[in-house]
């Protein structure tokens, strides 16, 4: 019985979420001109169009799949959840339109380079974690294993998060690899 609410419920929830999606996407999305031969194109039936047959209407529509609801039969599965990630094109647009708007365009530059950044070292030190899983966290090249210190999930990442910047700035001097995997 729970299993069967949670599944009603997890569509609903994704349903309404789909909804209000393409209400407000479509809204700003479908309202959008776009230059044509030097002209700004602002009819409904051409934005429509225009939209349908361009690239992020088909990754918009990628990333609104809900696979979530296969976690249910294969259990927690973080990779179904990646078509999500195809919504990044937005923030580069995104990053376009502010540099060339704003009135401090190198300050943004660099905002951005630390975003960048950031967002880099998270990525490589969930990488990181991802390879200490596989090893069962042991050898010393994750990082000392001591079951009290790093027994919660925030100090294991942390940990990572330490060593793969260490890694990637070439400050750290790490131990020498032990398994092929390593």
């Amino acid at each position: 019985m729970k299993i069967e609410l949670f599944v009603v419920n997890c569509f609903m929830s994704r349903l309404s979420m789909f909804e209000r999606y393409i209400k407000t996407y479509s809204i700003v999305q479908l309202r959008t001109g776009y230059l044509e031969q030097g002209l700004m194109v602002y009819d409904d039936k051409k934005l429509a169009k225009h939209y349908i047959r361009s690239r992020e209407f088909l990754l918009d529509l990628a990333a609104l799949i809900p696979l979530d609801l296969l976690q249910i039969r294969f259990g927690t599965q973080p990779l179904l959840r990646f078509p999500r990630f195809f919504k990044v094109y937005r923030s580069i647009k995104f990053y376009y339109i502010v540099e060339s708007r704003t009135v401090w365009p190198n300050l943004w530059r660099v905002v951005n380079l630390i975003h960048i950044l950031l967002i880099l070292a998270h990525w490589f030190g969930c990488f990181y974690f991802l390879l200490s899983e596989v090893e069962g966290f042991q050898g010393d090249w994750v990082y000392p294993y001591r079951p009290g210190d790093y027994a919660t999930l925030t100090r294991k990442y942390l940990g990572s998060l330490y060593w793969s910047t260490l890694t990637l700035t070439t400050i750290g001097d790490l131990p020498t690899p032990e398994t092929n995997a390593e």
